[in-house]
């Protein structure tokens, strides 16, 4: 055990994903403190209003001290986001952010929390190693402690855990009713998204929110024990994703898909080049996916070059070279191409299970 705690303090690796997240959680902290901003201007001060802080009144912040808090939160998301100082910025912003739910409890949601939370965690990675407005004049070593990571990874198990299990005990979630009133909230917004209102009217019967309840508690508890493994984890995060654009689609949940689906990041294996990605040069088509590739390899999983004479082959624009070394063609390669790409993340189940039945076909 002892040596088991060894090994996870002393893991190192590269750094690369924890650079893309930065950036993210940066962006998304502007965002929380800008809308912050704009609550202040439109409502006014929360302190003049209704409100129940969590700590004494005499700690509660001015409206002059919000103000220049607020001011300060955004001048530090975007120093976040550049990766100038970027660790001690998110302890600072994350600290201010909870200080401010603090003061209010009726502040409280829980994808503020869980941004910040998140923004706590990666000060604590080496964030700060890639993807940095200046990391290449100091040709900075992009490798770095991955303990951080863990706690990052338990962290987001913890959040569905919770959610999944306080919604198992919960006689009101389990039969449907909540899911129902969340319809009556929130679905004229799904109809202003371009959900057809014959679609949202079948969803919001008995039958279906109760199938839709039971449903979000499976899905939560399945991806807060597949996640830890690494058997489960793709189709955890690929069903996660899955699940929090649903989400995003019938309900009003502020930053939480993008906070969630910016956590997955913790879980991508840090494994630069491991895969090769090589495409016919002497065609339009194959420089037009070389570019598109390198565009979209924001972990930096992909060695992208044209290939070379001995590879070439008229009946393919493209060769994956897997981790493990094995070349494949075809929707196998694409699968493996969605598998290592977050924006195309989505297409890869169908692909895979796609291009596993037409090779049983052909074998047959």
């Amino acid at each position: 055990m002892i040596k088991r705690i060894e090994e996870w303090l002393n893991a190192s690796g590269r750094t690369e994903v924890l650079g893309v997240m930065r950036i993210a959680i940066g962006c998304l902290l502007f965002t929380q403190a800008f809308d912050a901003f704009g609550e202040l201007q439109r409502v006014g001060y929360f302190g003049d209003n209704f409100h129940m802080p969590l700590i004494a009144d005499r700690f509660v912040a001015t409206r002059a001290f919000y103000t220049y808090m607020l001011t300060a939160r955004l001048i530090l998301a975007v120093i976040v986001a550049l990766g100038i100082q970027a660790r001690p910025a998110l302890f600072l912003s994350s600290l201010m952010g909870i200080y401010v739910l603090l003061c209010d409890k009726l502040e409280f949601h829980h994808n503020r929390y869980a941004l910040l939370l998140y923004a706590f965690i990666l000060a604590l990675t080496p964030c700060d190693k890639s993807w940095r407005l200046n990391g290449r004049r100091q040709n900075v070593d992009q490798v770095g402690p991955m303990w951080g990571v863990w706690l990052g990874r338990l962290q987001v198990s913890i959040i569905y855990l919770g959610s999944g299990g306080s919604k198992l005990f919960d006689p009101d979630w389990r039969d449907g009713t909540m899911v129902a009133q969340r319809f009556v909230r929130y679905g004229h917004e799904a109809i202003d998204k371009g959900v057809p209102q014959f679609f949202m009217d079948f969803l919001a019967t008995p039958l279906m929110t109760g199938l839709i309840a039971k449903g979000a508690i499976f899905s939560e508890l399945f991806i807060a024990f597949g996640l830890q493994f690494k058997r489960t984890r793709r189709a955890a995060l690929w069903w996660g994703m899955i699940f929090h654009l649903m989400i995003e689609t019938t309900s009003a949940v502020e930053l939480f898909t993008y906070v969630t689906l910016v956590a997955y990041a913790f879980f991508v294996t840090p494994d630069v080049g491991a895969r090769k990605f090589e495409f016919d040069g002497s065609r339009w088509q194959g420089k037009f996916l070389g570019r598109t590739i390198r565009l979209l390899d924001w972990f930096s999983r992909f060695e992208v070059s044209a290939w070379s004479t001995e590879t070439a082959t008229s009946k393919h624009l493209c060769v994956l070279t897997r981790r493990e070394g094995t070349r494949v063609t075809g929707l196998d390669a694409w699968a493996g191409v969605a598998e290592a790409t977050p924006l195309l993340f989505l297409a890869w189940a169908p692909t895979f299970i796609l291009a596993g039945v037409l090779r049983r076909r052909a074998k047959a």
